[in-house]
């Protein structure tokens, strides 16, 4: 495929040299030579601008990967830290409290985070923010190498990272948008879903790496015999630590790949600046049916979802299972595998029509799976129905994220998606303490009802009463429009 921007400089080449004469002898042919000088510099230009723009996606899927691998170690090694009879041993309530300072800040920071992702330079704001999440997981890693960890420091770890992902969340999420754009100015066929599919890969990959690595934590994994029967282990906990820390650093490094990107003025100045624009960004949201019903559904899933999945499957892991941080590592990176499944088969599509209906239809059969685990079932049907969780789970990631992306003003992107955000972030802690509180009073198996139940009535109310059921996807209706 022909590039654009060089058909552009080989047309200005073309007519700067084939146009220009002059009745004076030798000024036409230096002319010429100037022109084609001018062509020459314009090729190499045009070559740096395309290496630059095609090294920004790899770039760009390595910091995902960077901060979710991290991520997957924290998935394990936070509830391992509280729950483990090798460290803390506390019970649901005191995890669920502790999930809540881990998710709590994103309520308080996160719509100033898309505020100040924004009006910053974006690949500045990710190197810092990288560099800013690493400090408590060394920190953590140095208090358990020496016996200190206690549950003030937990809940300060969580306070910390919580904060750093307030402002780390609409910065990453709002350059891909960029980046996608800039790849398709050069000729390059990626959509917006696809480059969002793609991130949703990444992350989902990445998460698995890092869940299985968390989960060598103080004990030896034997692998199936099939596979030799070797052993891996034990990793001290403090050890993942640091490497959660090393992670984070390196993940600045591969922001230095990328472009500035956009700055939003928009013309505010003061301390009343940030609410004025956060102001804005809600009148952008409640103005439009499809952004305001995903960040209802996303309330939804922070409350009913995201609290069963951080406290109820650890617990029924230690009660039921009887197992540490390797039962644990073996259900999220189940649950991961099958997400990523699911957005490998999205990323084949690169236009879906009915977006929406997807997502929602995803969303019931996830949701519907969790009922099994009200009865006594083996190990393998638990984690059988995490898979198919899982999913469920990335089919729902992808197409919610696909549908912001596309319906959201380029200008206010970073502050939608911060209200997107926070619709998901606010019902977590929520769901994480209701879900804690309700373990410890019923037992894990028994309050299965409640996250599949709810989860239903949200779905029903976004298929009768919001437009999601029915609308058409932005990339398959410009791709019909052509047609």
């Amino acid at each position: 495929m022909t590039d654009r921007i060089e058909e552009l400089v080989d047309d200005m080449a073309e007519d700067a040299a084939g146009d220009v004469t002059s009745p004076v002898s030798g000024v036409s042919e230096a002319m010429g030579a100037g022109a084609s000088l001018l062509s020459t510099a314009s090729h190499w230009r045009a070559r740096q601008l395309r290496r630059g723009v095609r090294i920004e996606l790899p770039a760009y899927l390595l910091v995902q990967c960077s901060w979710f691998m991290a991520f997957g170690l924290q998935m394990v090694l936070f509830p391992y830290l509280i729950t483990g009879q090798n460290h803390l041993h506390l019970d649901g309530l005191a995890l669920g409290l502790a999930n809540m300072a881990l998710s709590a800040p994103s309520v308080l920071f996160l719509l100033l985070g898309g505020v100040v992702a924004e009006r910053a330079d974006g690949r500045r704001l990710l190197i810092i923010l990288h560099l800013l999440a690493a400090v408590p997981a060394l920190i953590l890693g140095l208090a358990v190498a020496r016996g200190h960890l206690s549950y003030p420091a937990m809940i300060a770890y969580g306070l910390v990272i919580g904060t750093v992902g307030a402002f780390m969340m609409p910065a990453r999420d709002s350059i891909v948008n960029e980046v996608v754009e800039r790849r398709m100015r050069v000729g390059s066929g990626v959509t917006l879903q696809l480059g969002v599919t793609l991130a949703t890969m990444a992350q989902f990959l990445a998460q698995i790496a890092g869940l299985i690595l968390a989960g060598y934590a103080d004990k030896m994994t034997r692998m199936p015999q099939w596979m030799g029967g070797f052993g891996i282990g034990p990793i001290a906990a403090e050890k993942l630590l640091v490497a959660q820390g090393i992670i984070l650093v390196f993940g600045s490094m591969f922001a230095l790949y990328l472009a500035k990107g956009r700055q939003v003025r928009t013309g505010r100045r003061g301390m009343g600046a940030a609410f004025g624009d956060i102001a804005e960004g809600f009148r952008a949201v409640r103005s439009d049916g499809k952004l305001w019903a995903m960040t209802a559904l996303m309330f939804g899933v922070g409350i009913f979802v995201i609290g069963a999945f951080l406290v109820v499957l650890p617990i029924i892991n230690r009660d039921v299972y009887g197992f540490g941080s390797d039962g644990i590592r073996d259900m999220f990176v189940t649950f991961w595998m099958g997400a990523f499944v699911s957005s490998v088969v999205l990323s084949i599509f690169k236009r879906i029509k009915r977006q929406g209906r997807l997502m929602l239809i995803a969303q019931l059969l996830g949701s519907s799976s969790i009922l099994a685990m009200m009865w006594e079932i083996p190990h393998w049907a638990f984690l059988g129905i995490v898979f198919a969780w899982g999913l469920a789970g990335g089919i729902s990631i992808a197409m919610s994220r696909s549908i912001v992306q596309d319906a959201a003003p380029k200008e206010k992107l970073a502050r939608v998606l911060s209200i997107y955000q926070l619709g998901f972030m606010a019902g977590a802690p929520i769901g994480a303490a209701l879900m804690g509180a309700l373990v410890d009073l019923f037992g894990p198996q028994k309050i299965a009802i409640v996250p599949a139940g709810g989860m239903a009535l949200i779905i029903l109310w976004m298929i009768f009463f919001t437009p999601v059921w029915n609308m058409k996807g932005a990339a398959w209706e410009a791709h019909a429009a052509k047609k």
